[in-house]
């Protein structure tokens, strides 16, 4: 083709180039926001819970949230619990009442190895508050700052927090359970806790793959990390609570092709140092006839 033919070309590409918006950077999270789907909702049904672990669940997050504790008094009579004794702000807490005609207890089963921490500080008088694992006192006592760390939990084991019944006012805050687990899978109607819960080790973006090497394939976060198993991936077609999805979009030319390349940039919210890039080819631009 000499020069003088290759204009018309040229504005023909040029045209193909800005009508996709190749030319710009293209973020996920701005055209397709429809598409964008919570990494935990369409995977949280009866018989199968996915609970994130990670640093930025925060204090009462995710699978230890006050709603998920097994509530229960010696007098048998246990009003509800009322969003008046959540109190919310920078340090979400529980506060017990004084109006307690019985030992209140708050039991939960633990998901994976570790151990768990909080502070309790009576507001108005301390009393001898029992904490228990397994129905067994532990030796681990409150600090006089109200800090407590429990000892080391295994998955299956029942921790449980006992408040006397007496005229004291308590305030439960910053719970946290620490673990090396990234998330667990819980599947409620197992008894055993090996089969209860699964615990999963590797990091949030260790589980971003692309399913095949197809042209326009999306990369995919795979909760449980068994890439066999599809039911439990989620598209990342925009960003969402766990991952920051971005994409750039460039014309380049493969074997005498003008093919669309699309390098996607994927980080963790949690922890942007955690992050991955990947160039994939999109799809392949219509030959355009001299």
């Amino acid at each position: 083709m000499n020069k003088s033919n290759q204009w018309p070309f040229r504005a023909i590409l040029l045209g193909l180039f800005l009508f996709f918006g190749m030319g710009q950077s293209l973020f996920a999270q701005l055209n397709l926001q429809e598409s964008s789907k919570s990494v935990k909702s369409p995977l949280h049904t009866d018989d199968y819970q996915y609970y994130d672990l990670a640093c930025d669940i925060g204090e009462w997050g995710g699978y230890f949230a006050p709603s998920r504790w097994l509530r229960t008094s010696e007098g048998g009579e246990l009003d509800p619990l009322a969003e008046s004794n959540i109190e919310a702000g920078e340090n979400p807490s529980i506060v017990f009442d004084w109006e307690r005609t019985g030992v209140e207890t708050w039991s939960i089963e633990i998901p994976t190895a570790g151990y768990l921490s909080f502070r309790l500080l009576p507001i108005v008088a301390r009393e001898a508050v029992r904490i228990s694992v397994n129905g067994r006192n532990t030796f681990y006592q409150i600090r006089s700052d109200g800090l407590y760390y429990s000892p080391y939990l295994q998955a299956g084991d029942k921790f449980s927090l006992h408040i006397p019944a007496s005229g004291s006012t308590y305030r439960w805050s910053h719970l946290l359970f620490h673990t090396n687990s990234n998330a667990v899978i819980v599947r409620p109607e197992e008894t055993e806790p090996d089969r209860r819960y699964q615990p999963i080790e590797s990091g949030r973006i260790q589980r971003v793959f692309f399913p095949d090497e197809l042209p326009g394939t999306w990369p995919v976060f795979d909760q449980d990390g068994d890439m066999l198993t599809s039911y439990d991936q989620v598209e990342l077609r925009a960003s969402n609570e766990l991952f920051e999805v971005d994409y750039l979009d460039k014309v380049v030319e493969i074997d005498g092709f003008h093919v669309l390349q699309r390098t996607f940039t994927i980080r963790e919210r949690c922890s942007r140092g955690n992050w991955l890039r990947r160039s994939r080819e999109w799809f392949r631009l219509p030959i355009i006839p001299e």
